[in-house]
């Protein structure tokens, strides 16, 4: 976040890439503002820039050899430039803009307002994009857990110089771990850890990573793939055999930094947290932090984009369950299971054999032939439900061993906006009995289509939208669509001949209202963790290990859980209000355009957009029905 520049031949470039090829124009005032703002933001992340796939113009220099700075002085910067900017937008007089500079304006100003929020926090770990959170090292989303993954989903080689780049990364990392241990040693000295238990799982993932072999590492692993594959597409090469050889010293220098930079590093991290957990409580919300209350609310505002409080998102979530819960025991009297409490009836029906996958290789294979399958219907009949469908392709993968352990059933990583790298949906394949017959469908529409892939994929191929609303994400926007695209697989019939499957969606659904419950219930109300995992063990019979999971990932990202019903919630009930308004001119395609068609927005935000759209809908009816 160190460079700025208002009017800088870059930043011309930037705001012209952003809008696509079209004969370059003069950017006005807030347009530069515009593209400073988000060349400022790649050229802070070099790793959300090797995300983006930007080019070294967007991203204010080359960035290839480069990994994010994760030290102190770094991410006070960042907390600086985030009060920055918002003052900085607050500045802008509106009067003059256009209709799409005014969305770009209000899109920012929340986000920008949101990050400041954050900023006003110094513990823990901050990103101007990606909110905050109050533990640096946790299971989830610390260094030595996010980068072999960064590395191999994100990082090519085509060329030696591409190989160099990655060892020059890869130097960085041992940096990396140590950085964010040192800030979670200050964090400590101010009384701000993790509750004992989630130490307890980050020692033991940092255990797992160390104790493999050289040769098994996944950084080496990724590293000698992708030589391999270098290597063997220059097969025909008249330098093939310098090349390789080139390629076997890249890879033992790789070996040379993982054993002597970045295992060591993971040691240190691991003495720190082995010396600071008698420390530790088992109190596992962040009331007891600094400021401990505060936090959670601009947690909440964060993740949700509404100014609701914790009692009544709290509320808000005991309805749903309640409502979710009497929906499914009139589903699972429908297939005989009559006796018990909905949980217990859940749990047996996910004990039943015939509804869970061989626990091998062959259940392995057949479990992601399925959920190829279902991708492939949804994306048949997708366009009787939109217009505009995405252009990047979808690939399904395993999670990477080495994540799987602390890493949810499933996610999705978007694709580049350059086209490099398709958009994929990971599912993690530790535990056959996790993903069950039962609930696998429902997982499959939420990560991918019409979920995720569809709503992230569309917003990054707009045209002439700025590039930072391209990279931006509101979770209760995202994870809300990604929510409301389970119920809309429901709606159009994907479960007529699947009443179990059925079954599972409404599940899935319960899931979401039982996270408001426990998320608040953990952070606000002072609950232990065994109440939360006994809530949710009672609530939703799934696994144990899938609920000590999920519990332990609310704890370490406090809000982020609320944004799936409540975001859910308002996509459906703008639907509604859409359809009661527009009656015979209602389409449910132009609909799901109009949501999807600005990219990620705060919830406030769209609810003007779909008022500004019904008028033109409804004019547009009254014009079809006069021809």
């Amino acid at each position: 976040m160190r460079f700025f520049g208002w009017a800088s031949a870059l930043t011309v470039a930037l705001a012209l890439a952003a809008c696509g090829p079209n004969r370059p124009q003069p950017l006005s005032a807030f347009d530069g503002r515009v593209a400073d703002w988000t060349q400022e933001i790649l050229s802070d992340s070099p790793e959300l820039a090797t995300q983006a796939g930007a080019t070294p113009e967007q991203a204010g220099g080359a960035y290839q050899s480069r990994l994010d700075d994760r030290s102190a002085n770094a991410v006070d910067s960042r907390r600086s430039a985030a009060l920055r900017r918002e003052a900085e937008i607050r500045a802008i007089n509106t009067r003059d803009l256009t209709p799409a500079q005014l969305l770009t304006y209000d899109v920012l100003r929340e986000q920008f307002e949101e990050a400041a929020d954050g900023a006003a926090f110094d513990y823990g770990a901050f990103s101007p994009l990606n909110g905050i959170e109050p533990y640096v090292l946790n299971q989830m989303d610390s260094a030595f857990i996010t980068l072999p993954s960064f590395f191999d989903e994100r990082v090519d080689i085509h060329s030696i110089a591409d190989a160099q780049n990655y060892l020059t990364r890869l130097k960085q990392v041992g940096v990396a771990i140590d950085q964010e241990t040192e800030r979670a040693r200050v964090d400590a000295q101010r009384g701000v850890r993790p509750p004992l238990f989630i130490m307890d799982e980050t020692i033991a993932a940092l255990d797992g990573m160390r104790s493999q072999q050289l040769d098994a590492q996944p950084y080496i692993i990724s590293l000698k793939r992708k030589l391999d594959a270098f290597v063997a597409a220059n097969a025909s090469a008249p330098n093939h055999d310098a090349l390789a050889q080139q390629a076997q010293n890249i890879l033992a220098q790789g070996e040379a930094i993982v054993r002597d930079n970045i295992l060591p590093a993971e040691d240190r991290t691991v003495l720190f947290l082995r010396a600071d957990r008698g420390n530790a409580t088992d109190e596992a919300g962040v009331s007891r932090l600094p400021r401990g209350d505060d936090f959670y609310a601009a947690a909440l505002k964060i993740n949700t984009t509404t100014d609701l409080t914790p009692d009544q998102i709290h509320r808000i979530g005991l309805d749903r369950v309640r409502d979710l819960s009497n929906q499914l025991d009139i589903a699972l009297r429908r297939v005989g299971l009559t006796d018990g409490a909905v949980g217990a009836r859940l749990s047996q029906l996910t004990a039943d054999k015939r509804y869970q996958y061989d626990d091998s290789d062959a259940g392995r294979a057949q479990l992601m032939a399925d959920v190829q399958g279902r991708i492939n219907a949804v994306m048949q009949r997708a366009p009787q439900w939109f217009g505009h469908l995405p252009r990047a392709r979808l690939e399904v993968r395993r999670v990477p061993p080495f994540a799987e352990a602390g890493q949810p059933g499933a996610y999705y990583s978007p694709p580049s906006l350059n086209g490099s790298s398709p958009g994929v949906y990971y599912v993690n394949l530790r535990d056959l009995s996790e993903m069950t017959k039962i609930d696998l469908p429902t997982q499959d529409f939420h990560e991918a289509v019409p979920g995720h892939h569809f709503q992230i994929a569309i917003a990054q191929e707009l045209p002439n939208v700025p590039l930072i609303r391209r990279l931006l994400s509101f979770n209760a926007y995202a994870e809300g669509w990604a929510l409301y695209a389970e119920q809309l697989a429901d709606e159009q019939g994907f479960y007529e001949n699947d009443p179990v499957g059925r079954i599972g969606y409404l599940r899935w659904q319960l899931w979401r209202a039982a996270r408001l419950v426990v998320d608040t219930g953990l952070h606000a109300q002072h609950w232990t963790r065994q109440q939360a995992i006994d809530y949710l063990t009672t609530t939703t019979g799934d696994q144990p290990g899938t609920i000590a999971t999920e519990v332990d990932r609310y704890i370490v990202w406090p809000g982020q859980a609320c944004s799936y019903e409540l975001g859910r919630r308002e996509i459906e009930r703008l639907r509604e209000r859409a359809r009661n308004t527009l009656g015979q001119d209602f389409d449910l395609r132009h609909y799901h355009d109009v949501v999807l068609g600005s990219g990620a927005v705060p919830l406030g935000v769209l609810d003007s957009l779909v008022e500004a759209w019904m008028p033109q809908q409804h004019n547009a009816g009254q014009t079809r029905s006069q021809q």
